[in-house]
């Protein structure tokens, strides 16, 4: 077998290798130099030192006007309000890549940012330094450091700093502001530092009034829907109360309608029998639609619409009709005539008008008269629902509308129902009054706007 030999390269190819290698060759101790540098600088000083100063009264000047605009990050109820307008004002300050806020979830030991917004880099980077223990040292020092983007050193021509700002609140550290910059480590003064601090400062009261305005809005949201549901069950309880003076007022179109049919049925039917049954239909369908629509769940909102307050009342009064005529109680009306509509809900007047009618009656237990009278008074209709029952006590007149207040016995009634009549009148932008007199009678006086009609 022929013995193989190895030649050298010749000189030429020598040459071309060694111009191929040196460049790549130089570029590697030269980035590994610099690495050790930067990382030597930051382990000796993590404290970015302060620059040589300008002009002090100059300097105090720029850090006034900086905490004068950075007030506007303190108001913010909005994340990316927040970080918007704190990154934008930090743009005053240094050069910034891309920054981002991130919050510190003890249980869970994780920085989480604060909005969607910002890279991964800025994730992972937030990550790296909790759990190397930078953070904590941040909120233990409550001071600013400066560190090398270790990701950007072998990318000549293109190394990046990260700054790291606690957020302190209460002497708690509650997250950190990071910030990617292209400004060296040697280029920050004192004064850099003490105007982000001023600026994560900021943010950190901007953060706890996010908070605590969110907090109110579901705080807020809670008791909107517990108001309806106590509104819901109030109405369902004076339903309650009204049920056989309900099932009376079904009852006299039902047992028309019998008649009728059987007088149909036997072939007696004369005259307009189709026009006594129609009515007697439609009456039952209108009672039934509007007793449907008086129980059903309402929210807080309140419609605006053309509300006819006398047809509402005489509404209101026929569901109470038979309950007052078993008690002895007559009812007599005194509506102004071509009274201007009032803008409001329907659904929710309704109910103060059955809550007048109801006290009136539990007020007039032998029996009495209830005056419902109407009128328009200036840009107010006023109604004034006068009863002859035995009136209030002067000491009990200040608490009437409070809630859970109540004169009547054990069972009867809730306490709710005269500070529910003052939320609903309050909401459509009028108020409730009351007169009264022992032994004499007492009157509710409700005032509501009048809708003014464009010209």
């Amino acid at each position: 077998m022929a013995e193989r030999r190895h030649t050298a390269p010749d000189e030429p190819s020598r040459r071309d290798l060694l111009n191929e290698v040196a460049p790549q060759f130089e570029r590697f101790i030269e980035t590994r130099e610099n690495y050790i540098r930067v990382l030597e600088q930051t382990l000796r000083n993590v404290l970015v030192k302060p620059a040589a100063e300008t002009d002090a009264s100059s300097s105090v000047d720029e850090l006034v006007a900086m905490q004068q605009l950075s007030n506007s990050i303190g108001t913010a109820v909005e994340p990316n309000a927040i970080v918007s307008t704190l990154v934008d004002l930090t743009r005053q300050v240094i050069p910034v890549d891309e920054a981002g806020i991130f919050l510190l979830d003890a249980g869970a030991r994780r920085l989480m940012p604060l909005t969607a917004h910002g890279s991964e880099r800025l994730v992972q980077e937030a990550q790296q330094q909790l759990e190397s223990g930078i953070v904590d040292w941040l909120f233990a020092e409550k001071k600013t450091v400066v560190i090398p983007d270790l990701s950007r050193l072998l990318d000549a021509g293109s190394s990046r700093n990260f700054v790291l700002v606690p957020l302190i609140l209460r002497r708690q550290g509650i997250g950190i502001y990071i910030i990617q910059t292209e400004k060296r480590q040697d280029q920050f003064s004192h004064q850099d530092i003490q105007l982000l601090s001023v600026l994560a400062n900021q943010a950190a009261i901007g953060i706890e009034n996010w908070r605590e305005h969110a907090q109110l809005v579901r705080q807020g949201n809670e008791l909107k829907m517990f108001q309806a549901q106590m509104l819901q069950a109030a109405k369902l309880a004076a339903v309650g109360e009204l049920a056989a003076s309900i099932v009376h007022e079904i009852k006299n179109p039902v047992q028309i309608l019998v008649m009728q049919m059987d007088i149909v049925m036997s072939g007696r039917a004369q005259g307009n029998w189709k026009e006594i049954l129609d009515a007697q239909i439609k009456r039952l369908s209108g009672i039934t639609k509007r007793l449907m629509n008086f129980s059903r769940a309402v929210g807080e909102e309140y419609a605006c619409e053309p509300v006819d307050l006398n047809k509402e009342l005489r509404f209101i009064a026929e569901i109470i009709a038979h309950d007052y005529r078993v008690n002895n109680i007559d009812v007599v009306f005194q509506l102004a005539e071509n009274l201007p509509t009032v803008p409001g809900s329907i659904n929710h007047l309704q109910q103060v008008f059955l809550n007048m009618l109801i006290n009136a009656r539990d007020a007039m237990p032998k029996g009495g008269t209830m005056t419902i009278a109407t009128e328009a008074n200036g840009f107010n209709a006023v109604i004034r629902f006068s009863d002859t029952g035995t009136g209030i006590s002067r000491e009990n007149m200040d608490r009437l509308f409070s809630p859970f207040f109540t004169t009547k016995e054990a069972g009867k009634g809730t306490g709710l129902g005269l500070s529910i009549c003052q939320k609903i009148v309050s909401n459509h932008k009028g108020e409730i009054k009351v007169e009264s007199e022992e032994g004499r009678g007492t009157t509710f006086i409700v005032s509501l706007p009048i809708r003014r009609e464009l010209q």
